[in-house]
C-alpha cells in the first residue's frame, strides 16, 4: 500500500467509526429509550471496522472470511440442533422475541442482558458493514447521506425519541464526510498533496465543532413562528377538508379521538383537535358520557353482548328506561331528606349539545339526564349500558337538549347523604315496610313535589315507592348491577387486590373508599401522554400502579375501576367529553382533546355517582374551573384545580406538538420519552428499507440515464468533438482501475503504457488498440486535422471493448457498483 493510500485509508477509517457510531447511537436510544450514548456502541463499532478493513483488503481475506463464516455459522447449527435441541432454541428465540417487543413498546427488562447485547451487536455490524462499503469499498456520498437522514427523517414522521447528544454525534460526522467529499474531489488536481487528507481532517475537525457549537447557542423559542391570520385560515380549512371525518364512527369509543385502543390500553397517544361539538352550558364542570364497558380482561375493555333496547319515537324522549338512574337518585334523596327542594345537593338545569365534526349515532348525556328534547323526530336506544343511540348516524347541524340534575359532588350535605349507602340498602327499606315500620319516607309521600323537568304525573311518582313490586323492581336491578360491575378476570394480580384492601381498611362507608383510591391515584401517579406501552404479558392495572407509575385518563378510570371491584364495590368505565376550559358567550367548543375517561361508582340508593381519579382532572369534575379568581383558587388550595389549570396551560403551549405529555411539571415536558408500539416498530423497519430500496432503484436510474446520455453524445457530436468527448469517458473507466496520468507524461506516452499493460489489440482480435485511439484524441486536441466519421466509431468501438474487459477483469459485481450504483462512468 502506498503512503497515499495509507494516509486515504487512515482517514476514511476514521470516518467510518464516526458515522457508524451516531447512526447506531441513534437507533440505539430511541430503542432503549434513554438520552445516554453507549459506551459497549462505540467500541463494537471500533471493532467492527477493524475487522471489516482486514475482511475486504483483498479477495483472498475476503475468501478466508467467507469460509470462516460459513464454517462457524454450520457448526452453531450443528450445536443448537444436537446439543442445545430445538424445543430448548424454540423457547429461547420465543423469549426474546417477547423481550424484543416489550422493549419497542417502551419496556426496558434490565434483567436480560444477553437479549440486549446480541441486539447492539446485531444492529451494530449491520450498520457499520454498510457504512464501510460506501465509505471505502465502492464509495457514494450521496447513498451514506441519505442512509442517514432516513433514519431522522422516520423517526421524525413517527415521532420516535430521539436522544439530542446522538444527533448531534451523528450532524457532527455529516458535516466531515461533506468537507471529505469536497477533498475527494479537488484531489485529481495538481495541486494535490498527498498528506494533504489527515491535515484537513486535522484542520477540519475543530471547524466542524464551531459550527455545531455556534448552532445550538442559537436562541429557540417554545414554540413555531406564528402568522395569526394565516394560522386561521389554514386552520379553518384543515377544519372543513379534514377534521370532520377523522370524527366518524358508528358509536362513541375514546380509542376514535386518538386515546389508544380500548381492547390493548396504553400506549404513547397523539392529541386529535378535531371541533367535534358546541355545547351550551352554565358551567364547564359538565360530563358527556356515550359509551361503557363493564368486562375487564386484563389487557382492555369490552362488551360480551351488546344489545340495542328501543326506547321509542318522539320529539321528547323521556322513557322510564331512561330515567331509572336518575329516579334511583331522587328516590334516595327523598328518602334521607324528606324533600327534593335543596340547592346544596342538586339542581335541575338543561344543556344544549350541537354536532359539528362528527358523525355517529351516539347521544351524548350528562349524568341523572331526565329528558332529551330534539328539534326533529328520532328513534332511541339503549345499550346494555344505558348509553344513548339515535338509529342513524348525526352530523354537523344535530341539535338536541338534555334535561339532567347537576349534583353537588363537592357539598357536604350531599357527601353526608351518600355515606349512607350501602350493600342491601332497598332490601332492608322493604323488610321495614313488611315490619309495619312507618318510616318518615312512607309518612311524606304524600307531600312529595313532581321531580323538576319530568312528564311523570304524582299519583304514579308516590305509590311507586310504597308499592311491593316496585321495591323488589329495585332490588332485582340492584343485584344484576352487581353482578354485572364486580366482575373480573383471573389476570388481576394478588398485589393489586392487597392493595384496594390496604387503600380502604380504614374506611367504614362505599362512598369513603371510593374517594380513597379516587384520591390516591389522583395525587401519587402524574399525567402523561406518553407512558410507553406496558408489556403484552402483564396485567394492565398492576404495571400502571406498581411499574410504570404514569398515565393518561383510561389508566386511571381502569386502575379505579378494577380496584373498586376487588373490594365488591360496583364501578364502571365510562368514556365522553369534558368542557375546555373557557366558553364563548355560554358556548363551549369541544374538540377531541377534551375526550376523556371516568368512573361511576354505584353507591345503591343513589345510583351511578361519578369520581374523577385522573390527575390534573380531579378539579374540573368538583369545581367550576371557569371561575379563575384568586379568592376562588385561596378556598380551595389543595382542590385539584390548580393542577388542572397547569395541564391546560400545557395543551396551549404544545398545541402545535403531538404527542406532548403532563407529569405535574410543565419545565419537564422535554423529558418526557416517547416509545412507539410493535407495529409502529415495524412500520419504521420497513419504511427505511423501502426507502432505501427507492434510493437505490432511482440511482441505478439515473446512472444509467446518465451512461447511455454520454454514449449517445459521443455518437452525435461531429468527430472531432466526439473523440474528445470519448477519451474523457475512457479516463473516468481507467480511474476505476487506479490508472492515471503519470506526472510529466505526454497523451502518446500514456497511450503506450495503457496498451501495453491491458492488450487491448489481442483482446479485440486486433480490431482495435488504445495507441490508436490515441492518435485519433491527439489529433483532435492539438492538430486542425478534420477527423472522419469511422475515427468516432473507432472511438466507439473501443469504449465498448473497454467495459468488456473491465467487466471480465475486475469483475462483473466491481463493473456494475462502478457504472450503476456508484456512477463513475
Amino acid at each position: 500500500m502506498s503512503h497515499e493510500n495509507r494516509i486515504s485509508k487512515s482517514a476514511y477509517l476514521f470516518l467510518v467509526m464516526l458515522m457508524s457510531s451516531g447512526i447506531c447511537q441513534t437507533l440505539y436510544t430511541s430503542l432503549f429509550m434513554t438520552a445516554d450514548l453507549s459506551g459497549t456502541v462505540f467500541i463494537a463499532v471500533i471493532l467492527f471496522t477493524l475487522l471489516y478493513f482486514v475482511i475486504f483488503r483483498n479477495k483472498i481475506t475476503t475468501l478466508a472470511a467467507s469460509l470462516v463464516l460459513f464454517a462457524a455459522s454450520a457448526a452453531g447449527a450443528l450445536y443448537l440442533i444436537f446439543i442445545i435441541g430445538i424445543t430448548d432454541m424454540g423457547n429461547w428465540l420465543n423469549n426474546f422475541y417477547n423481550w424484543f417487543i416489550n422493549v419497542c413498546n417502551g419496556y426496558t427488562d434490565e434483567t436480560s442482558p444477553l437479549y440486549a447485547n446480541l441486539i447492539l451487536l446485531l444492529l451494530v455490524s449491520f450498520v457499520t458493514l454498510l457504512v464501510f462499503i460506501f465509505s471505502i469499498k465502492a464509495y457514494n456520498f450521496y447513498v451514506l447521506t441519505c442512509m442517514m437522514f432516513c433514519v431522522f427523517f422516520v423517526q421524525l414522521q413517527f415521532e420516535v425519541f430521539v436522544s439530542d447528544i446522538s444527533f448531534i454525534l451523528s450532524l457532527f460526522s455529516f458535516l466531515l464526510y461533506y468537507f471529505f467529499h469536497i477533498l475527494k474531489r479537488r484531489s485529481k488536481e495538481s495541486t494535490y498533496v498527498i498528506e494533504n487528507k489527515l491535515m484537513y481532517l486535522v484542520c477540519i475537525l475543530p471547524v466542524c465543532i464551531l459550527v455545531i457549537a455556534f448552532s445550538l447557542s442559537l436562541p429557540v423559542g417554545s414554540n413555531r413562528i406564528e402568522i395569526s391570520w394565516l394560522d386561521e385560515k389554514f386552520d379553518n380549512a384543515a377544519n372543513y377538508f379534514f377534521e370532520k371525518d377523522r370524527a366518524d364512527f358508528d358509536y362513541f369509543s375514546i380509542e376514535a379521538t386518538g386515546f389508544g385502543n380500548n381492547s390493548r390500553l396504553g400506549g404513547n397517544i397523539k392529541l386529535n383537535k378535531a371541533h367535534v361539538m358546541n355545547v351550551k352550558s352554565e358551567s364547564s364542570k359538565l360530563y358527556l358520557k356515550a359509551s361503557s364497558k363493564a368486562f375487564y380482561n386484563g389487557h382492555g375493555w369490552y362488551d360480551n353482548n351488546e344489545q340495542l333496547t328501543q326506547l321509542g319515537t318522539s320529539r321528547n324522549n323521556y322513557t322510564i328506561q331512561l330515567n331509572q338512574d336518575a329516579e334511583e337518585f331522587c328516590d334516595g334523596i327523598f328518602i334521607e331528606t324528606g324533600s327534593l327542594d335543596n340547592d346544596e345537593i342538586f339542581k335541575p338545569v338543561k344543556t344544549e349539545i350541537e354536532f359539528e365534526n362528527i358523525k355517529t349515532k351516539s347521544i351524548f348525556v350528562p349524568l341523572k339526564t331526565n329528558a332529551i328534547t330534539f328539534r326533529n323526530f328520532q328513534t332511541l336506544f339503549s345499550d346494555n349500558e344505558q348509553m344513548i343511540s339515535s338509529s342513524g348516524k348525526q352530523s354537523r347541524g344535530f341539535i338536541y337538549t338534555a334535561e339532567y340534575n347537576n349534583l353537588m359532588l363537592n357539598s357536604d350535605k350531599l357527601k353526608s347523604i351518600l355515606r349512607k349507602s350501602y350493600k342491601g340498602y332497598f332490601s332492608n327499606l322493604l323488610e321495614k315496610y313488611y315490619a309495619g315500620e312507618s318510616p318518615s319516607f312512607v309518612l311524606n309521600m304524600s307531600g312529595l313535589v313532581k321531580i323538576p323537568y319530568t312528564d311523570r304525573t304524582s299519583k304514579l311518582f308516590n305509590e311507586r315507592i310504597i308499592s311491593n313490586k316496585e321495591m323488589k323492581d329495585f332490588i332485582s336491578r340492584t343485584y344484576n348491577i352487581y353482578e354485572r360491575y364486580t366482575q373480573l378476570p383471573e389476570e388481576v394480580t394478588p398485589r393489586v387486590r392487597q392493595l384496594a384492601q390496604n387503600l380502604t381498611k380504614t374506611e367504614y362507608n362505599n362512598y369513603d373508599k371510593a374517594k380513597a383510591v379516587e384520591s390516591y391515584l389522583s395525587s401519587n401517579f402524574p399525567y402523561t401522554l406518553s407512558p410507553g406501552r406496558p408489556p403484552i404479558d402483564k396485567d394492565f392495572v398492576d404495571y400502571f400502579l406498581f411499574e410504570g407509575k404514569k398515565g393518561y385518563c383510561t389508566y386511571y378510570a381502569t386502575a379505579m375501576t378494577v380496584l373498586l371491584r376487588c373490594i365488591d364495590i360496583p364501578a364502571r368505565f365510562v368514556e365522553g367529553y369534558v368542557m375546555p376550559p373557557k366558553a364563548d358567550n355560554g358556548i363551549f367548543k369541544v374538540t377531541n382533546e377534551q375526550a376523556h375517561a371516568w368512573v361511576e361508582v354505584y353507591l345503591e340508593g343513589f345510583g351511578w355517582i361519578p369520581f374523577e381519579p385522573t390527575a390534573s382532572f380531579t378539579g374540573k369534575m368538583y369545581y367550576d374551573t371557569t371561575i379563575t379568581s384568586q379568592a376562588f383558587e385561596d378556598k380551595m388550595p389543595d382542590s385539584g384545580y390548580s393542577s388542572y389549570l397547569d395541564y391546560l396551560e400545557m395543551l396551549e403551549k404544545n398545541k402545535n406538538k403531538a404527542g406532548a405529555g403532563y407529569d405535574g411539571n410543565i419545565s419537564d415536558l422535554s423529558e418526557e420519552n416517547e416509545a412507539g408500539n410493535v407495529f409502529l416498530v415495524i412500520i419504521i423497519i420497513l419504511t427505511s428499507l423501502g426507502m432505501f430500496l427507492l434510493a437505490f432503484i432511482l440511482l441505478i436510474i439515473i446512472n444509467t440515464v446518465k451512461h447511455n446520455f454520454a454514449i449517445r453524445k459521443i455518437r452525435r457530436l461531429e468527430p472531432n468533438k466526439s473523440v474528445l468527448e470519448g477519451y474523457s469517458y475512457i479516463l473516468k473507466v481507467l480511474h476505476t482501475r487506479n490508472i492515471f496520468y503519470e506526472p510529466g507524461e505526454t497523451p502518446a506516452q500514456f497511450g503506450k503504457r495503457i496498451e501495453k499493460t491491458f492488450d487491448f489489440k489481442g483482446y479485440s482480435l486486433n480490431k482495435t488498440d488504445f495507441t490508436r485511439i490515441t492518435s485519433h484524441y491527439i489529433n483532435a486536441r492539438y492538430s486542425k486535422v478534420l477527423l472522419k466519421v469511422n475515427d468516432r466509431e473507432d472511438m466507439l468501438y473501443f469504449i465498448n471493448v473497454l467495459l468488456d474487459m473491465t467487466a471480465d477483469q475486475a469483475g462483473r459485481f466491481k463493473s456494475i457498483m462502478s457504472r450503476y450504483i456508484l456512477g463513475k462512468f
